[in-house]
């Protein structure tokens, strides 16, 4: 019994002492973990804005692009029927879309939504105006008949996401 006591008198010392240097250890090792990761999100936040921003900037671009006034005047064709016309609207909405398709990466899932949003609110207006007026009519009254919702409407769907994307930049550079 004597024995046993004079070998936890050299033990439990030594298993406090290594009790305490593995948490000192575990602490160090976490605080030096925590370091690193904030060094790296600061080292990948320099990296990631210029790459965000762009995203906005050409999201502004499709939401500017897809705006049924700019859009009607810089697709309008003299040759069209407005089924024709029709048909080619809503294949250069989609090819801008599917064009920036990638920039969803970049951005929050909100921003995101509303721009799909706004271009589903788009077509919405161009599928609306197209149901109105005469299929084999010119081009020229689907292209009226379109900018007459457009003014009907306070909002349009895009400028709406343009604001929202706006409010969103702003936001990257509070502190």
């Amino acid at each position: 019994m004597k024995e046993l006591l004079e070998i936890l008198k050299y033990i439990l010392p030594s298993l406090v002492v290594l009790l305490a240097v593995a948490l000192m250890m575990k602490y160090f090792y976490k605080s030096l973990r925590s370091e690193r990761n904030r060094e790296f999100f600061t080292q990948d936040r320099r990296r990631l804005l210029p790459m965000r921003l762009q995203a906005y900037e050409r999201l502004s671009l499709f939401l500017e692009r897809i705006t049924v006034d700019s859009l009607v005047v810089r697709e309008q064709r003299e040759e069209f029927t407005c089924r024709d016309f029709h048909q080619h609207l809503l294949a250069a909405i989609r090819a801008e879309y599917e064009h920036n398709l990638a920039q969803q990466v970049y951005i929050s899932n909100e921003a995101w939504n509303v721009v799909r949003n706004a271009k589903e609110g788009t077509i919405r207006m161009i599928n609306t105006a197209a149901i109105q007026v005469n299929p084999k009519g010119p081009a020229v009254e689907l292209s009226k008949k379109i900018l007459q919702l457009q003014m009907e409407e306070n909002n349009s769907p895009t400028q709406v996401a343009l604001e929202f994307l706006r409010l969103e930049v702003r936001q990257l550079f509070e502190p």
